[in-house]
């Protein structure tokens, strides 16, 4: 029998499994493929059903062709934007994006590449040229040109963000003899890694992912991946470690502890991202916390008012007809 989702002061429990055909039927099946985003609060009582509802979400995502992400607070300092965010780009397969990306430029311009390829493997342009009968040179400067003009043009992507995308892609033409290597600088750029700015001037990047625009390229990032093929993108959060108010000694600890200060830093995180939900394309952001932090005035919910004048009245309307509450802002 699936374990329950113990949700507070006596509002109805929801069956894990229920839930979770629930979230599939109303968001990944219809809203989120149409191009809508949503953010929701998933209230756990054991870490039993939070490991039991993580691995069905992720499986549901799958199967429905959905990016999953999963980020732990226990292993990601979440109070820190661009520390999410390379933390969710270090899971990705920026490659495999790309040549799905690639691969729908051919098909756009009635170029068809190897179709025995999969779709995630890139295809040298010289082989698509020697394919369809045409010179490999012309083929290159087409697609290098579509390519530019798709992406520097594309205005749901930060200008920073689409010219790595393009890097990416011109990486996989199999043109110069640089690709590894600028292929290399843009992977270490968005996964926080350090690289030389003179490096980065290369490949047409002027400096790192900071605090003040990782929140942009989260955005940018929710649309490459729609852009790519993928109907859209599930990041899940899993904020227990935040409830830990003591930690342990020394030898016993593991990752990450947050002071009261550094949990109401994250929690304002997920205020801007529901405030900000019509920003991202076709996301579907879940946030699994412990009953314990729904409660707690202290390091839970409650102790950040501006959260939680946003999430209560979801949280607590016993009167609801519809359990998954609000369409952009949390599950019940």
């Amino acid at each position: 029998m699936a374990p329950n989702l113990k949700l507070p002061s006596g509002a109805p429990e929801l069956n894990a499994d229920e839930y979770l055909k629930q979230l599939c039927g109303q968001y990944l099946h219809s809203y989120v493929a149409a191009g809508g985003s949503a953010v929701k609060l998933v209230v756990t009582d054991s870490d039993e059903t939070t490991a039991y509802f993580s691995r069905g979400l992720a499986e549901a995502a799958g199967d429905n062709e959905y990016l999953h992400l999963r980020l732990d607070a226990a292993q990601t300092r979440l109070q820190l934007i661009d520390e999410l965010f390379f933390a969710v780009c270090r899971q990705i397969d920026w490659i495999a994006l790309a040549a799905r990306y690639l691969r729908q430029v051919y098909r756009d311009l009635d170029i068809p590449a190897d179709e025995s390829v999969p779709p995630a493997e890139a295809v040298p342009v010289r082989r698509v040229a020697e394919a369809n009968g045409m010179h490999a040179g012309e083929l290159y400067r087409t697609i290098r040109r579509t390519l530019e003009r798709r992406l520097l043009g594309e205005p749901t992507l930060l200008r920073q963000f689409g010219t790595a995308m393009l890097r990416l892609c011109h990486s996989l033409l199999g043109w110069t003899g640089h690709d590894e290597e600028d292929r290399d600088i843009v992977l270490r750029w968005l996964s926080g890694r350090s690289v030389p700015v003179a490096q980065l001037r290369t490949v047409g990047l002027s400096s790192r992912i900071g605090r003040h625009h990782a929140r942009y390229m989260f955005t940018s990032l929710t649309s490459w991946v729609q852009l790519t093929g993928h109907p859209g993108t599930v990041v899940e959060l899993d904020l227990t470690r935040i409830g830990v108010a003591r930690r342990p000694t020394a030898v016993a600890r593991r990752g990450f502890y947050y002071t009261k200060a550094a949990a109401l830093d994250t929690f304002e995180i997920l205020r801007q991202f529901i405030d900000g939900v019509d920003d991202l394309f076709a996301g579907l952001l879940v946030v699994t916390v412990p009953h314990q932090m729904a409660v707690d005035g202290q390091r839970g919910l409650p102790a950040y008012h501006a959260l939680y004048l946003r999430v209560a009245d979801d949280v607590y309307d016993h009167g609801r007809a519809n359990p998954l509450g609000s369409l952009v802002r949390i599950a019940r």
